[in-house]
């Protein structure tokens, strides 16, 4: 069986990097790390916090969309990244009986690689595939390995799932990252869990 991973949010808690990386391209911004994630967990877009809540014209919301997009990967925000805890505790067992595969939308191959070396984990995953913002994760992953309806596709988006969904295997939405059950629901992935701990027993 495959097992494919999303990253940020799924294996990794990269909560403060975006946070703090808002909070430096917006100056202005006195939202907390909390207020910030109940907006983002509820769909809400950077473009409608800066136009409704710090009166931004589009041509501004577009020169933060860029800054975002040129720093998002630097090695200052990065570091700010950590494994969720006890994630090693479930990725090395399914490793033995499993194909495992992280699966992100990452620009930088490289850069992705570095960073899940520094966790001690290439030696876990089968492949790393990186979509470097060039196609669609389904197209990345059915160029690469060849899938089966047993297999599964984890992630915390409602992207995630509906990459699982074309691909025609079983997904889990993890609670973990950048949406609320809320707003997972409507994709309908097959499991909803808390985070990659729970789906240990599956």
């Amino acid at each position: 069986m495959n097992i494919f991973f999303d990253l940020d949010g799924t294996l990794i808690d990269s909560r403060q990097r975006l946070y703090q990386l808002f909070q430096s391209l917006v100056p202005t911004s006195e939202l907390s790390f909390d207020e910030y994630w109940a907006l983002k967990r509820n769909k809400i877009s950077h473009k409608e916090i800066l136009l409704s809540k710090f009166n931004y014209s589009n041509e501004q919301y577009s020169d933060f969309e860029k800054k975002w997009m040129s720093e998002i990967e630097l090695e200052k925000w990065l570091q700010l990244d950590t494994p969720f805890e006890g994630i090693i505790d479930v990725l090395i067992p399914l490793s033995k009986n499993h194909d495992l595969f992280v699966v992100t939308a990452r620009q930088s191959e490289s850069i992705a690689l570095e960073q899940i070396k520094s966790f001690g984990w290439e030696n876990i995953f089968t492949k790393i595939l990186v979509t470097q913002q060039q196609q669609e994760k389904h197209d990345l992953i059915k160029n690469a390995v060849r899938v089966t309806p047993e297999d599964w596709f984890i992630g915390d988006t409602g992207k995630d799932i509906q990459t699982g969904k074309l691909l025609g295997i079983k997904t889990a939405a993890v609670l973990s990252g950048f949406l609320s059950k809320e707003s997972l629901l409507p994709y309908q992935p097959d499991i909803i869990i808390d985070t990659v701990l729970d789906f240990k027993n599956r």
